[in-house]
């Protein structure tokens, strides 16, 4: 249990991490961009704290190198599983998604 609680408390810190990282940069990049930049960002957090989620559960990878870098992507995964159930969670039946609302367009003569 407490394998799962760390789990899902580094995927969510990551996550906040993801959408800082896209409120820092100045110009719009790519989503999958930025998921790569993040995925860089938890595997190096994994390597810093000596974390592997499959050590945690008494999981062994073919080679000690992919143990940060599939956690990071693990850790990537769990927090956007988790933000979309949360937001699916959140979500007002009869009211459509709020990342799929068009933008109001307003066509100005000139």
């Amino acid at each position: 249990m407490y394998a799962f609680l760390v789990l899902v408390g580094l995927a969510l810190g990551l996550s906040v991490v993801h959408q800082v990282l896209d409120e820092v940069v100045p110009f719009r990049t790519p989503d999958a961009l930025t998921r790569t930049i993040t995925v860089a960002i938890g595997a190096a957090l994994a390597w810093m704290l000596g974390y592997s989620v499959f050590s945690a559960f008494g999981q062994e990878l073919r080679a000690a190198w992919m143990h940060p870098v599939m956690t990071g992507l693990v850790l990537v995964a769990i927090g956007e599983f988790t933000r979309s159930v949360i937001a699916a969670l959140a979500h007002r039946a009869g009211e459509p998604p709020v990342e799929t609302a068009p933008a109001p367009r307003t066509i100005r003569a000139a």
